[in-house]
């Protein structure tokens, strides 16, 4: 069941107090190991909080060391934050008691809302309703909690044991509880500022924590796992936030397959959204999408690095000529670049460290002689070159105590980091692989410690990408105008000829067609056109015409006119259709086919699809998509990659098409669509004719669903 979007509140959502409170009050709590209570105050203590403390519970007098109070009307001041120890209807109660206190904040960790039902729906409905009037940002239901490791606050349902540990630069904030235990679990190469487990986000959502920690200085990095965005506006916007500011957001989205959009819609109360489509939003605001956590966790811990790549050409050094050959098939497979040396380098190398097999990257420096020598001067000359913007050491870490590891190339790349302009990455060719006292040497140096060849390069692959994104021009002013849809009146669908007559008023160019009930007036405008020509039914009842054989193609001449007009009329009489709706067109020869469409995503709004037209379109199922509004640079992107793309460039000996004339064209459909707003569903123009370069392009059919 879909949980409710979350109306504006005029008033602020106050999530200073959530995720730096100065006071936290604990109500429900208790001594009993392993209760929520319990563990909040013993964390609060391990953490070294220096706020208040006020443990709400009228049997104790006194708990874990902490002044008990009997209420919260008990307290000397509002907490910050309270976190509520109790369930369902006592839950909700205890939310309505610090509303009329004017509390600013709480969190629920209660299940059993939106999640589970009808009646958890409503208990949701009731629990944002009362947050909203009071203007008091609540983390869940359904949720852990938070902790702050800056500031030794928590609201954390689990241990928190050593907080120095944990902290690092990275904002967590995670759907999942158990995602965020994971990623906790394991601090050895990067740590984090806060953590949020965030559940159902009845009140307080994904895009309300990323501005929080775009805004706070001890985040550098923001990390989300989502199963479902429930305020797609907002969130839109954070991540544009946090992208203009330069701050990286790392995104996993699960709830992809039919069977995981399932699982999420019983687990959180959300609904998954199409995948591509959110592909595409992350990209349009400057997020970085990734697909598994050993990925993200790559990338998280790439980003411990000092410096960014500036480009995506990766040196790589090993000791080992089976290193060499296992970087170069993946690279290969991967699509990385690492450029070779160039002929004058390698045997100026070869001088100086001996022989190696290969091109020189990667570079196995084992060579002949001292290997600490060689390896110095392979990263000296790496570090100096401008032909490479990271370097790479291929070197198992390890700590088992049962055989010998020399430091020596972990110290020799520490100190090449240390002092280069370049970012150094140390690799481990297996996940989960390290050293941590290696760790504190390359983390002194600026250098990170990554694992696993693919997942490694990848995760720098990733960030020298993320560092050239430019997203100041993502957004553009929506031109405003009259909706002309709403000129077509209560239309569901409207037929082609409708819909080019529309498409034209803004300079869309369209096929020479005429509509008409009269035989005579259809055999003139054929021989104005020039055969061959096409005859069709137009008729919003029918949009799939081909399949239900109302199109005739590839007409010579009269006679194979007559014959078609009786063919279509008879077919038009059997389906209770008027042969108003004939159409003559100029069947018009030569061109590429495209496609181009436009679909109203519930979350995102329009999305523009481009690809291979005609009947190939199901045959080539591979589409570009693009969020509106896109910019002219952004549409001759789209039109000009993937493998539309390359037969519009001219592919074989086949011409080039006209991509000009096909961007002017796409640009005046997103102007079309800009007027008509949420009232247009969605729309297909296939095919659109591309003509050689120099002759334009032309618009053979067309389809619009009208909102109803």
């Amino acid at each position: 069941m879909k949980s409710p979007e979350r109306p504006r509140s005029d008033r602020p959502m106050p999530l200073r107090h959530l995720l730096a409170p100065r006071s936290i009050a604990i109500v429900g709590a208790s001594d009993r190991p392993g209760s929520i209570g319990e563990i909040i105050l013993n964390s609060l203590r391990n953490l070294g909080y220096d706020g208040q403390v006020w443990p709400i519970n009228p049997k104790y007098p006194k708990l874990l060391g902490y002044e008990c109070f009997a209420s919260l009307g008990d307290l000397s001041e509002v907490p910050d934050v309270t976190a509520i120890c109790l369930n369902g209807s006592s839950a909700l109660h205890e939310l309505g008691n610090l509303a009329r206190i004017g509390a600013r904040a709480a969190v629920m960790y209660d299940g059993g809302f939106a999640e589970a039902g009808e009646e958890g729906q409503r208990q949701q409905e009731q629990l944002l309703s009362i947050a909203q009037n009071a203007g008091m940002a609540v983390c869940g239901p359904n949720c852990m909690g938070i902790v702050n490791l800056v500031d030794g606050s928590s609201t954390y349902k689990l241990p928190i044991l050593d907080g120095r540990a944990l902290r690092g630069n990275i904002g967590l904030v995670s759907q999942s509880g158990s995602i965020t235990i994971g990623l906790l679990s394991d601090t050895r190469r990067f740590g984090f500022s806060h953590v949020v487990s965030a559940g159902n986000e009845a009140v307080v959502t994904a895009g309300d924590y990323v501005n929080f920690l775009v805004d706070d200085e001890n985040t550098e990095i923001i990390a989300l796992f989502l199963e479902a965005v429930r305020n797609p506006a907002e969130f839109r916007s954070a991540l544009l936030k946090a992208a203009r500011t330069r701050k990286p957001v790392v995104v996993l989205k699960v709830g992809n397959s039919r069977r995981a959009m399932e699982a999420v819609a019983s687990h959180t109360g959300g609904l998954a959204g199409e995948a591509r489509v959110f592909s595409e939003l992350l990209k349009t605001v400057g997020a970085i999408e990734v697909a598994s956590l050993d990925e993200m966790t790559e990338i998280l811990a790439a980003f411990q690095a000092k410096r960014l790549p500036q480009g995506e050409r990766i040196a790589v050094v090993t000791g080992s000529g089976g290193h060499t050959e296992l970087v170069l098939d993946t690279v290969d497979r991967a699509g990385l670049n690492l450029p070779p040396m160039q002929p004058r380098e390698i045997e100026s190398m070869r001088a100086a460290i001996g022989h190696f097999a290969g091109d020189g990257n990667p570079l196995d420096a084992w060579g002949a002689g001292d290997v600490s020598a060689n390896l110095r001067t392979a990263l000296q000359h790496f570090s100096l070159s401008p032909d490479y913007d990271a370097i790479v050491l291929c070197n198992e870490n390890n700590e088992n105590a049962a055989i010998g590891r020399s430091e020596l190339a972990c110290t020799v790349f520490a100190q090449s980091a240390a002092t280069s302009e370049k970012p150094h990455y140390l690799l481990n060719t297996r996940p989960g692989l390290m050293h941590t006292g290696n760790l504190e040497l390359l983390g002194g140096a600026g250098a990170a410690m990554l694992g696993g060849v693919r997942q490694g390069l990848s995760a720098i692959d990733v960030l020298a990408r993320w560092s050239r994104t430019d997203v100041q021009s993502a957004e553009l002013p929506v031109p405003r105008g009259e909706n002309v849809l709403a000129s077509m009146g209560a239309r569901t669908t409207v037929n082609e000829y409708d819909a080019k007559a529309l498409l034209r008023e803004f300079g869309v160019p369209c096929v020479p067609e005429l509509l008409t009930n009269d035989f005579t007036v259809c055999l003139a405008a054929a021989e104005r056109f020039g055969w061959p020509v096409v005859l069709k039914v137009a008729s919003d009842e029918v949009p799939h015409k081909t399949e239900a054989g109302l199109v005739v193609l590839s007409i010579q001449d009269a006679s194979d006119l007559k014959n078609a007009w009786d063919v279509l009329c008879t077919r038009c009489a059997a389906m209770g259709l008027s042969k108003d709706h004939l159409l003559v067109q100029k069947m018009v020869k030569g061109g590429m086919e495209v496609f181009l469409g436009v679909k109203r995503d519930p979350a995102w709004g329009h999305v523009l699809a481009f690809g291979v037209g005609g009947i190939l379109i199901e045959l080539i199922d591979e589409l570009e998509l693009r969020l509106l509004p896109v910019s002219e640079a952004q549409v001759r992107e789209m039109l000009t990659i993937g493998r539309a793309g390359k037969l519009l460039q001219g592919f074989r000996g086949r011409p080039a098409g006209d991509i000009q004339a096909l961007v002017d064209c796409t640009l005046a459909v997103c102007k079309f669509v800009a007027t008509c707003g949420d009232s247009l569903e969605e729309m297909d123009l296939n095919p659109i004719l591309v003509l050689p370069q120099g002759q334009g392009c032309l618009v053979v059919d067309a389809l619009i669903k009208a909102n109803s």
